[in-house]
């Protein structure tokens, strides 16, 4: 039995890095893997919009994976992201959470918040951030 059956790798930018962190960590220690995009809509009327957004980053992720050879659940979801993934660890009884981040001016923080900061916060897991 791996260390950590299950590793949740958050993935929105296809340029941050995390993504193939988690995948050499779920190779490195025989993981299963799953991959979410959490698609935030602005307003309800813009959901379905935003689903169709997070299966795009899916696709993208399930590319990557396969030219990889690593095999992945991808679990679109549409609300809040920090909410959404923190969710998903749980269903999913997820050992460790891969999340990035980007630097923020502190303007954007105070506004925005951050999405690592809040799933640190209310993960039931570890959580590794990705910079």
């Amino acid at each position: 039995m791996p260390v950590i059956d299950t590793i949740l790798v958050a993935y929105d930018d296809p340029t941050s890095g995390t993504l193939a962190r988690a995948a050499d960590l779920a190779e490195a220690v025989g993981s299963r893997l799953v991959v979410t995009n959490v698609a935030a809509p602005v307003e309800p009327s813009a959901a379905e919009e935003a689903g169709r957004i997070s299966s795009e980053r899916l696709d993208e992720a399930r590319t990557y994976l396969e030219q990889r050879g690593v095999g992945a659940e991808l679990v679109p979801r549409v609300g809040s992201p920090a909410e959404a993934i923190v969710e998903l660890a749980r269903e999913r009884k997820v050992g460790l959470i891969v999340v990035g981040t980007r630097k923020k001016g502190f303007l954007e923080r105070l506004v925005e918040g951050s999405v690592a900061e809040n799933v640190l916060r209310h993960a039931t897991c570890d959580v590794l951030v990705v910079y």
